[in-house]
């Protein structure tokens, strides 16, 4: 059997070397979050965009919208109203953006001090080795969209879980266990795959605890009534279906869905050290927090894994955010060093000495010199100028990457992916086809990727659907570069054909490498 976690706790590391630790990683915490409210445009992804520019019209009392056109629910709930509230009191984009990533390095602070009260219950004091894997990823990548606020969600789950089965029963009270299960019901509006950890945790607990344990877990059921009734009510009343667009979007995609071609790249290291771990643990370390939390929080992720392989199109290969992964992976490295250092206490210490090196490496070269000194990818105010004033282009079709670009400039976008629509328009473009649907919602403009194009780039956008909307029709040009003719667009919900949109290079008003172009376009240059 596994060490208890008192035992555990300051067993390998010297009261010195942990303050020498604490502070050293303190320091580079500051560094990291430090980029991040400085440079957030930087660091957040084009959907993080998505959730910015529906939560500004939402703040504004426009719906939720994220071009003004068209109602969407393509997004977690929580974290979009987060958002919505930091626009209630900042004006201006460009603050707002400093504000949200102030707010994300401070839920990101808030996670990685949960994950040091759980391994110094459970794992010794080894928390920098669990802050090797965290740590970069809460500050180099899952920004902006709602894995921030996942990770915390799911840290205070571990915790109270375990908490929760560690409490004598007379120490029971309705109080606390609705402490765990209210938290429990918003970690899956945080973002709603979570359903399979917390409800893998649940019936963990329901196992583990005593009658009294149980009879309190029955009387917060109405915790989740609550919450989650509340959301799929609202999602049926204004969207006419329970499941976010996105997902289900996601879930319904004939052309580019490949078996085992969605699996999320870089959680794969995550998958790794959790298969390897529970493996270990079960070996080593089958105590209390085993059970309550390692295993069924395991399950649930591979639960997780099944579901995004299976159902997913290979769009969900791109969410990298899978911060559950990243959390179970870390405090499992964290016991598995514990485990393994027991008798090693002067190791235990290089070790997190190493893991501080690491980290301080890790921001010197990505943080600092990549993000940093790296160069901003919001869009240059000329793009406004050339495209909305000057062109004269008000609404257009995007065939990615529309977020950064709708929140700063003036344009609608209309993501041709459907992922900020909803299911009227994509009904629309399978019934009535494109040319009705560009008149309907005068659509004069069409942002498409910069020319010309690469060969790699050709391959995945002329020879393939792309993300299951788009087709590009392409030629060669006398220089051998490629260049875009047209666009076949495709609905996705149902699957079927649109139209087809000409795409003439005279029509070109704004071409920027590594950026897009845009098309002025005519509704009756396409064929349906």
């Amino acid at each position: 059997m596994g060490m208890t976690g008192r035992t555990r706790r300051g067993a390998l590391l010297g009261s010195t070397t942990g303050r020498w630790l604490a502070g050293a990683v303190s320091v580079l915490v500051v560094l990291y979050a430090y980029v991040l409210v400085l440079m957030p445009d930087k660091l957040f992804a084009d959907d993080s965009y998505f959730y910015f520019q529906v939560a500004w019209n939402f703040a504004r009392g426009k719906g939720s919208t994220f071009n003004n056109i068209l109602p969407t629910n393509g997004y977690h709930p929580v974290w979009l109203l987060l958002c919505s509230l930091v626009f209630r009191v900042f004006s201006l984009k460009v603050r707002a953006i400093h504000a949200i990533g102030g707010i994300t390095a401070t839920i990101q602070v808030a996670t990685l001090w949960m994950v040091r009260r759980i391994v110094l219950l459970v794992g010794a004091d080894l928390w920098p080795i669990a802050f090797l894997i965290l740590l970069p990823f809460c500050f180099l990548s899952q920004l902006g969209t709602e894995g921030p606020l996942s990770g915390l969600l799911l840290s205070l789950l571990i915790f109270l879980g375990y908490e929760l089965r560690c409490l004598p029963e007379s120490r029971l009270s309705w109080w606390i266990s609705a402490r765990f299960h209210t938290i429990a019901a918003i970690t899956v509006l945080t973002r709603l795959d979570n359903i399979f950890i917390v409800g893998s945790v649940w019936m963990a607990l329901w196992w583990m605890l005593s009658v009294k344990g149980r009879r309190l877990q029955v009387a917060t059921l109405p915790i989740y009534v609550a919450f989650w009734g509340a959301y799929l009510t609202s999602n049926w009343l204004y969207f006419g279906t329970f499941q976010p667009i996105s997902g289900l979007l996601k879930s319904n995609s004939h052309p580019d869905h490949g078996f085992g071609s969605n699996l999320p790249h870089t959680a794969l290291i995550a998958l790794t050290v959790i298969v390897v771990g529970i493996v270990i643990m079960a070996w080593k370390g089958r105590d209390a927090f085993f059970f309550t939390i390692e295993v069924p929080f395991a399950f649930g992720v591979l639960l997780h894994a099944a579901y995004i392989t299976l159902c997913m199109s290979s769009e969900t290969r791109w969410s990298w955010y899978y911060t559950s992964w990243i959390l179970l992976a870390s405090i499992l490295l964290a016991r598995i060093g514990a485990l393994a250092l027991v008798r090693r206490p002067r190791l235990a210490g290089l070790a997190c000495a190493l893991c501080v090196l690491v980290l301080a490496g890790l921001w010197f070269k990505l943080s600092y010199r990549k993000f940093y000194l790296g160069q901003s990818p919001v869009p240059p105010v000329a793009f406004n100028d050339e495209v909305y004033t000057k062109a004269g282009i008000r609404r257009a079709f995007a065939y990615d990457q529309p977020g950064m670009l709708a929140y700063y400039s003036d344009l609608e976008i209309v993501p041709l992916d459907g992922l900020m629509g909803n299911l009227g328009f994509q009904h629309d473009l399978a019934t009535k086809g494109l040319k009705a649907v560009m008149q309907e919602e005068q659509i004069d403009g069409f942002i498409g990727p910069p020319m010309p194009m690469s060969d790699s780039e050709q391959n995945s956008m002329c020879e393939a659907v792309y993300l299951s909307t788009e087709q590009f029709r392409c030629i060669r040009d006398a220089w051998g570069a490629w260049q875009m003719t047209g666009v076949d667009v495709y609905a996705r919900v149902p699957s079927r054909f649109a139209g087809t949109l000409a795409l003439r290079s005279s029509n070109i008003v704004w071409n920027q490498k590594d950026l897009v172009a845009v098309w002025r376009v005519d509704p009756s240059l396409a064929d349906r």
